[in-house]
């Protein structure tokens, strides 16, 4: 039975440099089942702590975030997280970087060697095993990061900015690829990662990749908005760019960004 509710943030607020730094207050964000949601901001809103918070890496000031009815207070099982840098151990091949949190689970060697055997190839790095990152490129060492993450078939799925540092063709490669992932069989027993939120500087990305896009203002963010994306599923990047709505829904995230930081 789906959770109509799977990830709620409420009145959350972060401070830093002895409560002299608010970076975000007040928020509230209910992501539901089977949704991806956008979150936009400009730097040094919050959006990175936002998703720590998500994942239990770091407490809030004032608020709570709740993950299938439980107040998050740690990592969870159930959450992975891909963060921008990758994350990668030099010192371990693809194989091991992939296993490594399946590893810490104490999942069985059995069924780690079946997962990371699956999600290597589908991630499309099938033949580099045995490669190590400093000999990947940065699109295929955030492949390795992606890997690592759908092997734990999470819940949910945190993506902080998962391809900003990469250059324009390698970042649409992987967006199409995301897409393919999350609408394909075969991830989670049977269906994809039920929901994800994805943080990005990039209003393509977030039309492309989002059912809903939430919009944040500078610091100390709030929710200025929340847009839904009538476009439908499965989708390409070109797709969406081809698409009808996309301008309009471009042009709505442009103003409202514009607007907060004039």
């Amino acid at each position: 039975m789906a959770v109509a509710e799977r990830l709620v943030v409420e009145r959350a607020s972060k401070t830093f440099s002895g409560g002299e730094l608010t970076v975000f207050a007040d928020l509230d964000l209910a992501v539901r089942d089977q949704e991806s949601v956008c979150v936009l901001g400009p730097s040094g809103c919050g959006k990175t702590t936002l998703l720590r918070a998500m994942h239990g890496l770091v407490g809030l000031d004032e608020g709570r975030i709740v993950v299938d009815g439980s107040v998050v207070l740690r990592p969870r099982s159930n959450v992975a997280m891909v963060f921008q840098h990758f994350g990668l151990m030099p010192w371990k091949s693809v194989t091991a970087n992939v296993a490594y949190g399946l590893e810490l689970a104490g999942v069985a060697r059995q069924e780690i060697a079946e997962r990371v055997t699956r999600y290597v190839e589908l991630v499309g790095l099938k033949g580099f095993e045995r490669s190590y990152p400093h000999t990947l490129s940065g699109g295929m060492q955030q492949r390795v990061g992606l890997a690592r993450a759908l092997a734990m078939e999470p819940d949910i799925l945190l993506m902080d900015e998962p391809f900003g540092s990469l250059d324009a063709q390698t970042r649409e490669i992987l967006q199409d690829e995301l897409l393919s992932i999350l609408q394909i069989t075969g991830v989670r027993g049977g269906r994809a990662p039920a929901t994800m939120v994805f943080i990005t500087h990039s209003i393509e990305e977030a039309i492309a990749l989002g059912d809903r896009i939430v919009v944040l203002s500078a610091r100390p963010a709030r929710i200025r908005e929340t847009i839904s994306v009538d476009i439908p599923r499965p989708r390409t990047v070109a797709s969406v760019i081809a698409h009808p709505r996309f301008v309009e829904l471009r042009d709505r995230c442009w103003r409202l960004l514009r607007e907060r930081t004039a």
